[in-house]
């Protein structure tokens, strides 16, 4: 079926020719890199647009406060 695609020719192309060069241990730790580093990113990001957490203290006067 791939080779329908291919058109028959037995040459692969540029693009074939860099995936088949491609390292496959460093592309997984590429991608375990970029998986590690992104919620760290997250969680900077969220401290930086609510950097003032109440505290469980606060949370609880307010509650009763409240009532």
């Amino acid at each position: 079926m791939l080779d329908d695609l291919r058109k028959h020719e037995p040459q692969p192309s540029a693009e074939e020719s860099h995936w088949m060069g491609l390292d496959p241990l460093g592309a997984a730790t590429r991608a375990l890199v970029m998986v590690g580093i992104s919620p760290m990113i997250g969680v900077a990001a969220s401290y930086l647009v609510a950097p003032d957490d109440p505290g469980i203290p606060a949370v609880a006067s307010a509650r009763t406060a409240a009532n």
